[in-house]
Formats: structure tokens, sequence, C-alpha cells
């Protein structure tokens, strides 16, 4: 290995060395904010499990600070809040389950009971001075949720009361003496990271110093670098990112402040990280109301879409949804809590805009591909789930990247992310299937191997946690379903879910107004005319791409829950996504045309 090589393979281990020392941190503690006691019960009965400052009073899924459980909690908050300014204050609750607002020992607020998302209102006189405060949240099953705001007298709006007049009451001496401690080990923790990352950087420049010398030195080389990198790949790629990502961050801003993102399967796929980073296991009994499944009323129906639960071959509680994404955005979640996973979704989202430009620049000019990939980018499907935790980006994601592998023959790297993409999201074998054929028909064998070889180890362990789980390699979580019928326990299987009218479904994924693809994807369906121009450049890939998403679509056109995306249809994202490379192909005709000279 040369020293070049050498000095960047420790500087990228330093990185995650940093990284990873910068995580395990203790929280900060400033001195402002409110003390929170969490109780394991949703009536504040007993002692609490958990006492600590907190400076963020909003939940998304993440209320529970005291264990994995995020159903039947409440939390008790407690402090001091610092009033400059005479006048009637207004103060809002909106929250899910109860939530109630006391300020010296006036209830501001009754936002109490098991509900839906509910918000209530209520003001004060207050005169300048510290005044007592006191919040009660409680939680219940179902979705979790808290937002507490002000509205001041010099203000029209509610708005988030500022950290930095919030005090919480007084610690004992010994439990103040652990949060200098912890304040302590933080700041340590945070040198010892940027200490680390500095020496990084160090090595790095020391490895490259002769060339950084001669660049500052040569006008003329400085010139050349500036025009290599603006018209690099990777330049191309940031103007999508940047293009899509204005969409993006519209729609978080919007949605934001009025909803929860855990929507559909998010709160389920955020429970199975909440579960292996507290609890260190699988096991979803804490993340779920035992007695629903265990003792259920006679009325009690849980169908398979409304289930999280899978069955193991021993009786335990396995997460129905599959892992590759909880233990991807595990580390996001660690850092930022709920939040993390929006930011880790949203990363995720541009991290496919970069994959499909790539693929379609194999084959049209760099222009028509950016283009095709921001129209692909800025579908209403897409931009829709920006405000998300969704595994079928990732899955659109590892697929669209596997394609790419086996089209520029990087086999082994195809073949991992090909069985990743299936375990993400079953229907996607019908890729892996059709990247196989296609490979023995053009007789590489080379990459075919590889290709098995990479789709044998990321399916392999695929197939480990299934013996494991459920009793057989070939038996997935989806076939092991906990449902409750009238009151009885049974076990269903998805694969019985595919009876729905083949020509309704067919309709249904066209041209529903809020399913459809006419009306959510409609650049995907024009992408259909630069198939032909695909074919003359790439018949693999044509045939790749196409059979792919016929066959995608037609699978979808008998599945019963077709309907079950909140927005859009969610399983056709691997196949929007590939739509652009035959989108760009398209493009490219147009360009050409519109160039060629006239008679």
């Amino acid at each position: 290995m040369s020293g070049i090589m050498r000095s960047r393979l420790v500087s990228l281990l330093m990185l995650v060395s940093a990284l990873a020392v910068f995580l395990v941190r203790p929280r900060a503690d400033d001195g402002h904010g409110l003390r929170a006691s969490f109780y394991a019960n949703a009536r504040f009965q007993g002692s609490p499990v958990l006492v600590r400052d907190v400076s963020k009073l909003e939940i998304s899924l993440d209320g529970n600070l005291a264990s994995s459980n995020q159903s039947n909690y409440s939390i008790n908050f407690e402090g001091f809040i610092q009033i400059l300014t005479q006048g009637s204050y207004g103060f809002l609750l909106d929250s899910d389950d109860g939530s109630n607002l006391w300020i010296d020992d006036k209830q501001v607020i009754a936002n109490g009971g098991v509900h839906v998302r509910r918000r209530k209102e209520g003001s004060l006189q207050l005169s300048p001075g510290e005044h007592a405060i006191r919040l009660q949240y409680s939680q219940g099953v179902g979705d979790s949720f808290l937002r507490f705001r002000w509205k001041p007298p010099e203000h029209s709006s509610f708005q988030t009361i500022p950290l930095d007049i919030l005090t919480p009451v007084p610690w004992k001496n010994f439990d103040q003496a652990a949060s200098i401690h912890s304040n302590l080990v933080r700041t340590l923790l945070s040198l010892i990271s940027l200490l680390i990352l500095l020496a990084a950087a160090t090595l790095r420049l020391w490895a490259n110093w002769a060339g950084i010398r001669n660049l500052m030195r040569d006008r003329k080389l400085r010139r050349e670098l500036f025009l290599k990198i603006v018209r690099s790949p990777i330049a191309l790629d940031v103007v999508c990112v940047l293009l899509c990502l204005g969409f993006y961050v519209q729609t978080i801003a919007v949605r934001l402040p009025h909803e929860p993102y855990m929507k559909g399967d998010s709160p389920y796929y955020a429970n199975i990280v909440i579960s292996i980073l507290y609890d260190f296991d699988l096991d979803q009994r804490n993340q779920s109301d035992p007695s629903i499944f265990e003792n259920p009323k006679p009325w009690t129906n849980i169908g398979m879409y409304d289930s999280n639960i899978a069955r193991g071959s021993r009786g335990e509680w396995y997460p129905k949804h599959t892992l590759v994404l909880p233990f991807l955005s595990l580390p996001f979640y660690a850092a930022w809590g709920g939040f993390g996973l929006l930011i880790f979704n949203l990363l995720v989202l541009l991290a496919l805009i970069v994959a499909i430009r790539r693929v379609a620049a194999l084959y049209a000019s760099a222009g028509a591909s950016g283009i095709a990939a921001v129209l692909i980018g800025i579908t209403p499907l897409f931009h829709h789930f920006a405000y998300s935790y969704s595994a079928d980006i990732l899955a659109a994601l590892l697929l669209v990247c596997a394609v790419g592998a086996v089209l520029t023959k990087r086999g082994l790297w195809a073949g991992i992310l090909m069985g990743l993409a299936v375990w993400t999201k079953l229907p996607n074998a019908i890729g892996l299937l059709l990247a196989g054929v296609m490979l023995i028909v053009m007789r590489d064998w080379k990459t075919c191997l590889h290709y098995c070889a990479g789709c044998a180890a990321s399916l392999g362990v695929f197939a480990a946690f299934n013996w494991y789980q459920f009793g057989a390699p070939w038996i997935t979580s989806y076939s092991r379903v906990w449902v409750i019928k009238h009151g009885q326990p049974q076990i269903g299987d998805h694969l019985a879910s595919f009876a729905y009218p083949f020509f309704g479904g067919l309709r249904l994924q066209l041209a529903d107004q809020v399913h459809g693809l006419v009306p959510t994807a409609g650049a995907s369906l024009i992408a259909v005319l630069g198939y032909g121009r695909l074919y003359k450049k790439s018949r693999p890939a044509f045939a790749l791409i196409l059979l792919f998403s016929v066959l995608t679509f037609l699978f979808y056109c008998k599945y019963d829950f077709i309907t079950g995306s909140d927005y859009s249809n969610r399983f056709l994202m691997p196949l929007v996504a590939l739509s652009a490379v035959p989108l760009a192909c398209l493009l490219d005709a147009v360009i050409h045309y519109s160039d060629a000279p006239s008679v």
C-alpha cells in the first residue's frame, strides 16, 4: 500500500473515531430548561424512573428518555420562567395524548386525557420576575406528540419559549455534583473529538503538501483545477441536489409546525431503532401494549397492515418490518433523537437523486441526466416523502445503485446492494433475478460470479436472521404477522394479501388522484417515450430497466394494501427512480434534434 493510500485510510479511521467520540458524549447541561421526572405509567404514580434537566420541551416519538417504552408513560416538567415585561401572556399546548400547564399553581391549560393530537390555548396576566411553571404530559398508546409555545404581549403569534428564561428547580447536592461531572465529561470528549479531527486534517495536509505547495505557486494550475472541479460529475451532482433540496426543505418547513412526521410505518421502524439502542435487543414488548395482543377484547380487530409484531418460532415479539433502515439510521437517532431520523431520511433522498443522475449519465449527456434527475426528484411522490422516515426511499436508493453497479460490471457491489434492496423491500427480488438472468444471457461469467457472491453475502445475513427468529431461512417476518380477528390471535401472511382485482389495481396505480402515477409522478410516464433511444444505447440496460418496471407495476396491481400510503404509491419508488434513465435519453434526443442543422 502506497504512502498516500495509507494516509487516506488512517485519516478515514480517525474521522470515524472522532464522530464516535462526539456521539457518546453526555448531553449538555447549561443550567437552563426544566426538571423532567419520567414515570413508568401514564398517571404520574409512584416514584419517577428518571429525573434529569431537559432543554427540549417537544416530543415526536422519543419522549420517554427513561426507557425504550414509548407508550404508557408520563413526564412532569418543573421549573421557573423569568418574565421581563408585565402583560397578558398566551400559552399553547399541542399534544397527543394529554397535557396540562400550571403557572404559580394556577392551571392555565387543561388538555388532559387520552386523545388524538389536539391544541388548546390559555392566557394569564404575569408581572416581571420569576414564576413557577409546571407542565405535565401523559402518553397512552399510539402516536406521541407534545409542543409547548407562548405568545408574549408584544407578539401576535405563538413562538418557541427562549431557553434562557427557563430554569429547573434546584438539584440536591449529590445530583448537582453528578451534573457537573457529566458536563466535564462532555467537554473532555468534545475536545478529544476535535483533536482527532485536527490530527486527521494535519495528516492529509502533510501527505499532500507537495501538491498543495505547487498549487499555491502556479496560477495556471489553480485555474485548471477550478475548471476541472466545475466540469466534474460531483459539481453536477451538487447542482441537482441543491435544486431538489429547495423543494424538500419547503415541504419540511410547511409540515413541520403542524404535524408529526411519523406516519404510516414510520413509528414501527423507529421502535426498532429505540429497542436496539436502549434495550440492545429486537424484542418489541416494550414498544407495544402487550394487553392488546395477549388479552384482546372480543371486538378487537388488528389486520396485517396495522400490526407491527411478527411472532418468533419460540413465541418472541420480533419486528414485522425489516432491519436495514433501523440499523443504518441508528447513529442519527443517537445524535439527534427523533429529529435525527428525519435528517437521515432527507440525506437518503438526496443520495437517491445523485444515484439517479449517475445511472442516467451512463447513457445520456451530463446535462440531460441532470435535468432528468431533477424532474424525477421534484415529482410530488418524492418531495412529499421528504418529510418522513421511509424504508421505501432507502430501498429505491439501494436498487438504483445496484442497477448502476450491474451495468458497469461491478458484480460484487451489485450483489451486495441488490441483496440489501431485497432485504429492505422483498419485491425488489424481481430486480435481483432480472440482473442475474441478464448477466447469464450476456455470458459475462466473471461479473455473474461476483454478483452471486455479493448477493450471497447480504442475503446470507438476512437468511441467518430469519433462521434464528422464525425457524427457517426462507420464512420472513412478513409471513409471521401477529393479527387479531374478532378477539382471536392469529398468524397472518402477507403472501395472502394479493387478492385485489387486477384491473382495479391497474387503474388505481395509474389514474387515482391520490395514489396514481399520472398525478403524483407524471415524469415517469413521459419517460416511456425514451425507451427506444435507450434500446439503441444499450440493450441490456433497456431490458433490465423496462422489465423491472413493468413486472413491478403488474406485481402491485394485485396487492391488497395498494392504498397503504398516505400519499402516492410509495411501493413504486424504485420504478419511478429508474425511469430517469429513459427520460434522460428522451431529453438527449430532443436536445440533439433542436441542434440539428435545418435542410
